[in-house]
C-alpha cells in the first residue's frame, strides 16, 4: 500500500521538474543532520541562545544514537527502491542522493523535528518556523520516494521525542551550571 502511494507521487509529480529540484533543495535541509548542526553552533555562538543551542545540540546527539546506532539497524527496513527498481531513474535525473543506509525512521525528518521541538520548548511560538521547515522536510522525503510514509511519520515521532529529550537535558545542564557558577561566587 505505501509501495503504491509513491508510485502514484511519482506518476502525479515528478514530470514537474521545477517541484523535484524544490523538493531535493528542501531534502538537503536534513542531510547529515546540517540544519540542526548549523543552528546549534550559531545559538551557541551567542550568550543570549547559548542554552537554546545547548537543548539543539542534546537533542541531535540523542536523535544520532537512537536513529543511526540503534533504530536503522534493528529495523533493518530496506529502501523504497529495492522493491521498486525504476525509481532509481529518477534519482539521477532529479539530483536525488541514494542512501546508503537503512530506510526506517527517516534520520532526515528525525533531525529537523529533534530540533525543531528543542526550540519550541525554548521559544514557542517562535520556533514555529523551524516546524514548518521541519514539515516540509518530513513531505520532501516522501515526494522523493526514498522513505515510505511510516518511516517519516517514525522519524517524526521518534525526532519529536529526541527534541524534548534535549530540551529538558539542557534544562538539567543549566540548573547545575548555574548552582556551580552560584557556589563558586560565594567562595
Amino acid at each position: 500500500m505505501e509501495l503504491e502511494f509513491l508510485k502514484n507521487i511519482h506518476r502525479t509529480f515528478h514530470s514537474l521538474t521545477w517541484l523535484n529540484y524544490i523538493m531535493t533543495g528542501i531534502t538537503w535541509l536534513g542531510e547529515f543532520g546540517a540544519a540542526a548542526i548549523i543552528t546549534a553552533v550559531i545559538l551557541l555562538i551567542f550568550k543570549k541562545t547559548r542554552w537554546a543551542g545547548v537543548s539543539v545540540a542534546f537533542a541531535f546527539a540523542l536523535d544520532f544514537v537512537i536513529v543511526n546506532l540503534i533504530l536503522k539497524n534493528a529495523v533493518n527496513r530496506p529502501r523504497p527502491w529495492s522493491e521498486w527498481g525504476e525509481i532509481t531513474e529518477f534519482y539521477s535525473s532529479a539530483g536525488v542522493r541514494k542512501p546508503t543506509d537503512t530506510s526506517f525512521p527517516s534520520g532526515h525528518t528525525a533531525v529537523c523535528f529533534a530540533a525543531a521541538v528543542a526550540l519550541v520548548f525554548r521559544y514557542k511560538l517562535k520556533a514555529l518556523p523551524a516546524i514548518i521547515v521541519a514539515c516540509f522536510v518530513a513531505v520532501s522525503r516522501i515526494y522523493l520516494c526514498v522513505h515510505y510514509p511510516t518511516d517519516v511519520l517514525g522519524g517524526l515521532l521518534i525526532g519529536s521525542a529526541c527534541g524534548v529529550g534535549g530540551y529538558y537535558l539542557s534544562r538539567l545542564a543549566e540548573r547545575a551550571y548555574k548552582k556551580r557558577k552560584e557556589k563558586k561566587d560565594t567562595e
